[in-house]
């Protein structure tokens, strides 16, 4: 079940947010979201909220639209959060969305178990009030703002790096002495075997280093 909903206030003057943050609440009880709700319009944040109360309908949603910030209840009557987060892990549209657990009191090692699973933050329901809220929501929000940059820096780097290794490859001098050096490794590791490098042909030599510019065989980690 979907149920959506807003909170139409003016972003708090100690962060910035751009527009309306996006949001969506899984929680099977009426009560906890509404009180949710209630919390979120006292952040001072621009929230509009769709909520779900299972899994499966959370799996809906995610397929269908675009969140900046998704709150998980722990405790469902199928599943559970961490099944939760694994969907929306699955999901490519919103994996990188923020990701907050909501736990019970005391469940330390849930909180652990989300934030090494993927959560930026968790919040203890029975405590919870508009402070903790805020500061949770703004802090999922930049850690995953930070760690898209990071991975999009990370992909940017690794595709100069695989550039300037194939422009390399095509530099003559370069692919011979890739060769001598080959060679000489290939040597050193195979001395006591009969298959050694020099007995292929200048051709063979030219067509097993051309490989390398190939742009699969080259695996960055």
């Amino acid at each position: 079940m979907l149920q959506s909903g807003s909170t139409e206030l003016q972003p708090s003057p100690h962060v910035s947010m751009p527009g309306d943050i996006r949001a969506l609440l899984l929680d099977d009880s009426n009560f906890d979201r509404a009180r949710i709700r209630r919390l979120s319009q006292r952040t001072g944040l621009s929230i509009q909220f769709d909520e779900v109360d299972s899994i499966d309908a959370m799996d809906q949603a995610v397929i269908n639209e675009n969140y900046d910030l998704i709150l998980i209840d722990y405790r469902l009557p199928v599943g559970d959060g961490l099944v939760a987060l694994d969907h929306i892990l699955q999901n490519d549209q919103n994996r990188d969305a923020g990701k907050i657990m909501i736990t019970g009191n005391g469940a330390v090692d849930t909180a652990v178990q989300a934030m090494r699973g993927g959560c930026h933050d968790y919040l203890r329901k029975d405590d919870m009030d508009e402070e903790m809220l805020h500061c949770a929501i703004v802090n999922a929000l930049t850690v995953a703002r930070e760690r898209r940059a990071q991975t999009a820096n990370l992909q940017e780097q690794q595709g100069m790096i695989k550039d300037a290794l194939l422009n390399a490859m095509n530099d003559q001098e370069l692919r011979k002495n890739v060769v001598t050096m080959f060679k000489k490794e290939f040597d050193s590791i195979t001395a006591l075997r009969k298959a050694r490098l020099t007995d292929l042909s200048p051709a063979e030599i030219d067509a097993l280093i051309s490989g390398f510019s190939e742009e699969d065989d080259f695996i960055f980690h």
